[in-house]
């Protein structure tokens, strides 16, 4: 793996190839479970999209993506009986019943992506993931899964349970392909929880260079596919076969943090991945589905989402006339 520098992809020629993956209608036939959704309808992209059942939800589930083939039925049918006062330890042994773990391993086996909730923003979280690979995931012997996760702050923790979680989403790779997600601010925190920095130890000026060090060194840490860090104008992406940086068209801070902000870049990037894309496009066709959903404040049509990348195309190609210009 290169560690010297890292590819600078030219947006241009991965919008074009979007905007006639977006404007096409026989994108193969799946189902995408969403937490958001509530009806059955067809997205932007033309992949149907469900609301997903609760019991995913329990699991820490913010997506997933099953062929069209898998009857949800059975899967919204169980019912499971939670303790009142549930400690955390105790959730996956409420689920873990022999029905609820026949119908989730045959939902795996249906399955293609799978996008999970911030870690650090649930008490459970370690404990169900482990539960669900053990007795679920390892069971059914694949190893193409996609699986997608974000830690959200790691200081709200203590950091041996960071170092858990790390290796619990690390036990993920012996089953598909894990994407660890981190914005600016977590991964600089992750950082300082793997050297013993303090958190209120300010790091001083960084340069482009510096972050990138710090950012491969998360890399390092794991043993999973990619490492994704994004900023507000740049994502990153470390693996074991590219290192690349994309710059990304700048957001309203509204629909940057909003609340489904990253349900919202999931369901591009899980897609992306659905479609077999390259990791370039699939990191751009998520910025498109957040950017779409976030400024249009609903659900964007297929227009919706061909105009923003039309739109990113032509500031691209009216930021190159002004460099050779002097406009």
């Amino acid at each position: 793996m290169k560690t010297d520098n890292m590819d600078i992809v030219s947006a241009g020629p991965v919008l074009e190839d979007l905007l006639a993956i977006i404007e096409k209608n026989d994108i193969p036939e799946h189902i995408y479970l969403s937490r958001s959704a509530v009806e059955s309808k067809r997205n932007a992209l033309g992949i149907i999209e469900e609301p997903m059942p609760k019991i995913l939800e329990l699991l820490g589930i913010r997506s997933l993506i099953v062929s069209s083939s898998y009857n949800l039925a059975s899967l919204r049918a169980l019912h499971i009986d939670m303790p009142d006062t549930a400690k955390e330890e105790y959730i996956w042994p409420s689920i873990r019943k022999d029905e609820v773990i026949k119908e989730l391993q045959l939902l795996f086996r249906h399955c293609r992506t799978v996008g999970f909730d911030n870690w650090a923003d649930i008490a459970s979280a370690s404990h169900v993931w482990d539960g669900l690979l053990m007795d679920v995931i390892k069971p059914i012997e694949r190893n193409d899964l996609e699986f997608i996760f974000y830690l959200g702050d790691p200081m709200v923790k203590l950091s041996f349970l960071v170092g858990e979680a790390l290796d619990i989403v690390s036990e993920f790779s012996l089953n598909g392909h894990v994407t660890f997600a981190l914005d600016e601010s977590e991964a600089i925190n992750l950082w300082k929880i793997l050297n013993g920095v303090s958190k209120e130890t300010p790091i001083g000026q960084q340069t482009y260079v510096d972050l990138r060090k710090k950012y491969y060194s998360i890399f390092r840490t794991m043993n999973i596919a990619r490492v994704l860090i994004y900023t507000t104008t740049t994502t990153m992406l470390f693996s074991e076969e590219e290192q690349l940086v994309l710059a990304r068209k700048v957001l309203e801070h509204d629909v940057e943090v909003g609340a489904n902000a990253r349900l919202n870049f999931i369901e591009g990037f899980n897609i992306g991945l659905a479609l077999k894309l390259d990791m370039a496009r699939c990191i751009t066709l998520g910025l498109v589905t957040l950017a779409a959903q976030g400024e249009n404040n609903s659900d964007p049509e297929k227009k919706d989402l061909a105009k923003y990348v039309q739109d990113w195309i032509a500031d691209l190609q009216r930021t190159t006339t002004i460099n050779l210009y002097g406009e």
